[in-house]
């Protein structure tokens, strides 16, 4: 098992504890295509906290240095693609430079993540472009079908992947499977990824899988240690 040892972060005198943990992104239950997706807990004494609120109101410094704790931590125990979910104004920081080029050997995926505005995403696509040169590093659209990552910004950005909330997907799997079927068409003629979150159930698994969609969620918590695909 794969873990990430916790790092703590100071701002006016308060002391937070930021937990990192990895979430399996695979093809299949057999784990042999895995992509290992970095999130947080973050806590003040016993309260726990919004990883996104606090991510946002952390400086480039203090996420660099988190990132940098737990890419040098995952570099020790696995091979495997790993991405982060980053902000606009970090992307667009000389930090993202200077974690890509200490761990150069390694395929990073950045995510951008649904708070990025359509806007903001515009204003940067030379730096999208820019940081896209690089062979090892992949950038994906975080949350597709949330109140602002839709085909807007698909049709204005050439992503490498797209994830479709686990919101989108749960609403049309129950209601309009047909519709989500056209749908990761669609995306898939927009980009080469697509990852479905949400994925809770083998029936789920199933239907990603029938749609050749990478997958993302509890079921894949549960077997883990599974060799069955």
């Amino acid at each position: 098992m794969i873990t990430v040892p916790s790092i703590s972060i100071k701002k006016q005198d308060i002391q937070y504890l930021v937990y990192p943990r990895v979430e399996l992104i695979t093809d299949c239950i057999s784990n042999k295509k895995g992509i290992f997706e970095v999130l947080c807990i973050v806590m003040k004494d016993s309260e726990q906290l919004c990883p996104m609120r606090f991510f946002n109101e952390l400086s480039n410094d203090e996420i660099y240095v988190i990132y940098r704790h737990i890419l040098e931590s995952l570099e020790t125990q696995t091979t495997s693609t790993v991405s982060l979910n980053i902000n606009i104004n970090f992307l667009n920081s000389h930090h993202v430079d200077m974690l890509l080029s200490a761990f150069g050997n390694s395929t990073i995926i950045l995510e951008l993540l649904e708070t990025s505005s359509l806007q903001s995403i515009i204003q940067i696509q030379n730096r999208l472009n820019e940081i896209k040169g690089n062979p090892k590093v992949r950038i994906w659209l975080d949350d597709f079908g949330s109140a602002r990552s839709n085909f807007d910004v698909l049709n204005m950005l050439n992503f490498d992947g797209v994830k479709m909330s686990k919101e989108l997907f749960w609403d049309l799997y129950e209601n309009d499977k047909i519709l989500l079927k056209h749908l990761i068409k669609m995306i898939k003629r927009k980009s080469n990824t697509i990852v479905i979150e949400g994925v809770d159930s083998f029936d789920k698994y199933i239907f990603c899988k029938e749609q050749q969609c990478m997958m993302q969620g509890y079921f894949f918590n549960e077997i883990r240690n599974s060799a069955v695909c």
